[in-house]
């Protein structure tokens, strides 16, 4: 009965006052008895499907194309680290410190070294700022155990590497231009 009186209200306007607009107690279905149902037709206007001209309508050419593959990605760094010797690990982060993918040694947080890594090519770009160097092309990390290498893939992203300590530099930055090449597409 409350929706009858709704219906009423949003159909004729609103003529009742508010004490009349309030809804009753529910019934449950065994207080409703067949000949208390109300049922109020709305009707709709009809759509003639055949008067639509499909052809004027514009629809996109590429749909999906504009978003990152992230598998792609993936798939990308898993061949890196896989394929080049003594590279250990390597992730791909955001230059808001938020990674995009990565394959990293067992134990190391992958939202801790995302945030490093884009904390420490901040840091290193403001350092080449300072003493005049220019921009920065990737920031060496060495340690007694290895290297880690911050090169950056355009404007989107910034790739950190890990690779061991008998790892020999030039083929280490070799691959990572080859890699930073096949990434960098993946992100336009």
């Amino acid at each position: 009965m409350a929706l009858g009186r709704i219906l009423k209200l949003l159909m004729g306007g609103f003529q009742q006052s508010p004490s009349e607009i309030l809804p009753e107690p529910q019934k449950t279905e065994s207080d409703i008895k067949p000949d208390e149902v109300e049922a109020t037709v709305i009707p709709t206007p009809a759509i003639e499907l055949q008067s639509l001209d499909l052809t004027a309508i514009e629809l996109p050419t590429s749909l999906g194309q504009d978003m990152i593959n992230i598998s792609m990605l993936q798939q990308e760094l898993q061949n890196f680290v896989t394929g080049a010797s003594d590279v250990q690990g390597a992730a791909l982060v955001s230059p808001d410190g938020l990674a995009l993918a990565s394959v990293l040694p067992g134990g190391m947080d992958e939202e801790r070294t995302a945030a490093m890594s884009a904390s420490m090519l901040s840091l290193g770009e403001r350092i080449g700022r300072e003493l005049a160097r220019g921009n920065v092309e990737r920031i060496v990390v060495e340690g007694e155990k290895g290297y880690g290498v911050l090169i950056g893939c355009g404007s989107e992203a910034v790739l950190l590497v890990l690779a061991g300590a008998a790892v020999k530099q030039g083929i280490l930055f070799l691959e990572l231009k080859r890699v930073v090449a096949r990434i960098a597409p993946l992100l336009a």
